[in-house]
């Protein structure tokens, strides 16, 4: 899973590198890219740093920090990646990828398991830029925070939303996916709810069988010999009948519970 993911980020970099190298001038900076093209994360990521580590490459320094923050999170090194981004925007707001790279901190956030603040930073960015190419993929992140704190209506919402309004946007797939895991979710969820209730109400009945049982030998030594011996077996077996019939209907209740989160699980 992870290769396939490191694969798709490459592929939408490269997009991004064929434009850029007709744009930079510097070697250094150009072996970066290339290297990045090729594959070569951890040596792009260290040429970029390089590139910002020499002072008489300081023009050259806003396009290094950017490519290194998407370097960083190609390489899931997200505390790395986030103190790029900050470096950048605090340092090159006029830049041509400050939007861009407001965005990446926000998703940030999520990779780096903060959902609550993912959601408010990808809600700032959202209502900031309006018309930016990157709303859909905020708004899916969003999504799948809030899929993490466990908020599934407000989740499928968002998704929705992003389907309704960006029908052709990137994130579609991924939304439509995420809508249909969703529903799985929710009838897990309540297979679970069915599942502790049945068993609450064995305990339950069990308690109050043993409760009666204690009841029923308390009243037997009392009046032992008021009672014969064949009614005293005759109300344990009874009440040893009743139990039975619970715990019988209890499993088969659990039985159902379970294969029906077995196939649940692999639906998913």
């Amino acid at each position: 899973m992870y290769r396939l993911v490191r694969i798709s980020i490459l592929f939408l970099l490269s997009l991004q590198l064929l434009s850029a190298q007709d744009l930079i001038t510097d070697e250094v900076l150009i072996k970066g890219l290339a290297e990045l093209k090729g594959g070569n994360i951890e040596n792009a990521a260290s040429t970029f740093r390089a590139v910002l580590a020499d002072a008489s490459m300081k023009p050259f320094h806003p396009d290094a920090l950017y490519w290194l923050v998407k370097t960083d999170i190609a390489l899931r090194q997200y505390d790395e990646a986030s103190r790029a981004a900050d470096s950048y925007l605090t340092e090159f707001r006029s830049h041509e990828y400050f939007e861009e790279i407001q965005y990446q901190r926000a998703r940030l956030l999520y990779l780096e398991d903060e959902p609550d603040q993912a959601i408010i930073a990808l809600g700032n960015f959202i209502s900031e830029y309006t018309d930016s190419v990157f709303i859909s993929s905020a708004y899916y992140w969003i999504g799948e925070s809030l899929v993490t704190l466990g908020r599934l209506e407000e989740a499928d919402a968002v998704f929705s939303e992003l389907l309704e309004s960006f029908p052709a946007g990137i994130k579609r797939e991924a939304a439509r996916y995420r809508r249909s895991e969703i529903s799985l979710l929710y009838r897990e969820r309540e297979l679970l709810d069915l599942l502790k209730w049945s068993h609450e109400e064995y305990l339950q009945d069990a308690e109050d069988f043993y409760r009666r049982e204690s009841e029923y030998a308390d009243a037997v030594a009392e009046y032992r010999n008021k009672l014969g011996g064949d009614t005293q077996f005759e109300m344990q077996r009874l009440y040893t009948n009743r139990l039975l019939d619970s715990k019988k209907k209890l499993l088969t209740l659990q039985e159902y519970y379970v294969d029906e989160l077995l196939r649940l699980s692999d639906a998913r």
